[in-house]
């Protein structure tokens, strides 16, 4: 018997009338299977086409001019024949990269976006990054004496974080007994929605005390601001000669000169324990021969500067900050002026007899995410 047949019971004798019946149940039960197509084709007829492997399951389509194939018969792996539309459970395509951006929304005008949910629908949205713009407006740029710059809002990014400092305390100069640091600036610090920051902020960079050689107190630095979102707080100068130590400025506001008890001093040099954000202490004038203090450290504030000695040419370093500007060094001995301190917002170093060193300038930044 044969798995294909005419379809046709002939008018035959006995034995071959059961042979052509049982012929045409065969290719009903086998659907007609064969390595090439029955030779008698009916629409709508069943065919497993074996010359492929796995073997093809067809139909015969309702014209009954051509096969349509339906799938893979491979137990393992079964596989649909032909194009399913997505609204039957398909993809509308022939191949992957087609099938993706069938099932996707649009990509057409969203570069570097990536897919999210709102919980009803798929959306593409901007993907947050660590990379960010930074803008950097110095005191020794921009117009006028205050030395004002204009920021432009960007028309991209979501959040800002400003940075900014005020001008470091000039260290004091002394003729007799030597002075005492300039103290660092405070540093300000703001995290606001792009939405929230108008088109323009006016951004005004506070300058750094000068350094003289008058027998004073050191300059005190001016503050810096940026719109009407944040204050920083320019040091106050170093003391000339009674032993008072300059308070480094903090986020509400500048600092004083205040008694120089060694261990009141030496308890707020440093500074880190009443805020990551203040100024750097000035260091004290000990009044003392070949004795000098260095000035007191910061984290984002600028630091203090150092003290310069009774009468010998010796001087105590200049504090140090993590991200802000450094303290300049004290000098002593009558013939070598103080160190300015550091941008941003670094206490200058005090003297003998030369001008004390001047404070660092104020620095705002602006960082776009």
């Amino acid at each position: 018997m044969a798995p294909q047949s005419d379809q046709t019971i002939q008018n035959a004798t006995f034995p071959n009338v059961r042979s052509d019946i049982n012929d045409n149940l065969e290719a009903l039960f086998t659907q007609s299977s064969g390595s090439s197509e029955p030779t008698t084709k009916v629409a709508f007829q069943p065919w497993v086409d074996t010359s492929t492997s796995p073997p093809t399951w067809k139909i015969r389509n309702a014209a009954n001019s051509a096969w349509i194939t339906v799938g893979v018969l491979d137990p393992s792996n079964f596989q649909v024949g032909g194009v399913t539309p997505i609204a039957n459970g398909g993809t509308g395509q022939t191949t992957v990269a087609a099938a993706i951006s069938a099932l996707l929304p649009s990509q057409t005008g969203n570069a570097d976006k990536a897919l999210t949910t709102n919980g009803t629908s798929l959306l593409w949205s901007v993907i947050t990054s660590s990379s960010f713009t930074k803008y950097t407006f110095a005191a020794g740029t921009g117009t006028g004496s205050t030395r004002t710059h204009t920021w432009t809002k960007p028309s991209s990014g979501s959040t800002a974080i400003v940075l900014i400092w005020g001008g470091g305390g000039a260290g004091a100069s002394d003729g007799g007994e030597g002075g005492g640091g300039g103290a660092g600036s405070n540093c300000g610090i703001g995290v606001f929605p792009l939405s929230d920051l108008g088109a323009t902020e006016t951004i005004t960079i506070g300058q750094g005390g000068q350094g003289t050689a008058a027998d004073s107190d050191g300059a005190a630095g001016t503050n810096s601001t940026f719109g009407s979102h944040i204050t920083s707080y320019g040091g106050i100068g170093g003391n000339d000669d009674d032993d008072l130590f300059a308070q480094g400025s903090t986020p509400f506001g500048q600092g004083s000169r205040v008694n120089a008890d060694p261990a009141t001093f030496a308890s707020h040099k440093d500074n880190f324990a009443f805020s990551i954000f203040s100024g750097g202490y000035g260091a004290r004038q000990t009044g003392t021969n070949n004795v000098t203090s260095p000035g007191g450290n910061a984290i984002f504030g600028g630091a203090g500067g150092g003290s310069s000695d009774h009468h010998s040419d010796q001087g105590g370093a200049g504090g140090t900050s993590l991200i802000g500007g450094n303290g300049g060094a004290g000098k002593g001995g009558g013939s070598t002026p103080g160190v300015d301190g550091s941008i941003p917002g670094g206490g200058g170093g005090a003297a003998e007899e030369p001008a004390g060193g001047s404070g660092g300038d104020g620095e705002c930044w602006v960082l776009i995410f």
